[in-house]
């Protein structure tokens, strides 16, 4: 499991806010405005030989994002038979739909860290509901769940990290005044 990650000086240079970003167990969200860094400290945490990782053992790390699974990408090698699966069925699938596969094909062990990046787009409330609540079996296991994201109902029992300060205060007082402003209806 991931404990913290100390960043690079390039990868510094992009997310200013944190050089060295401590994780928990369980649910962690990289949460800001877009351009703060969320996705290029996934890509960190996934790729880059030059940050420091303290783990508590070894861990292997499985990145989703949209690019990754966009069936048109050639670029990377598909290295095992779920990469295989997962990239065909990206072929006649939605991005909501490939990750219920995904959270359906991967064998899931405790030494995992599903990476997701904005893992909402797309998505209906529904499947939003549905994919935390994959994500919260997931973790049951002891898999550890990093994710950047702007979805608001990954919020709860979540170990959050703002990559602006007060972004999740700013993001709560303009729900509350939408909310304010538009009041549930009351059941008949």
């Amino acid at each position: 499991m991931l404990k913290s990650l100390h960043l690079c000086d390039p990868h510094r240079w992009r997310v200013r806010r944190y050089r060295t970003l401590r994780f928990q167990p369980g649910l962690n969200l990289l949460i800001g405005p877009n351009g703060t860094g969320k996705s290029t400290i996934l890509r960190a945490i996934a790729e880059c030989p030059d940050c420091q990782r303290r783990e508590d053992e070894r861990t292997n790390y499985m990145f989703f994002d949209s690019e990754s699974m966009n069936p048109k990408r050639t670029d990377r090698p598909i290295r095992n038979t779920t990469e295989m699966k997962l990239h065909l069925r990206s072929l006649f699938s939605s991005h909501g739909e490939i990750l219920q596969a995904a959270f359906s094909t991967l064998r899931l062990e405790p030494a995992t860290c599903l990476l997701f990046d904005e893992p909402e787009a797309g998505q209906d409330f529904d499947h939003v509901l549905a994919l935390r609540a994959a994500m919260d079996r997931a973790i049951a296991q002891g898999v550890q769940v990093i994710a950047a994201t702007h979805e608001v109902l990954f919020w709860e029992r979540a170990h959050i990290l703002e990559l602006r300060r007060d972004y999740r205060q700013r993001i709560t007082q303009a729900l509350c005044r939408m909310r304010c402003l538009n009041p549930p209806e009351p059941p008949p």
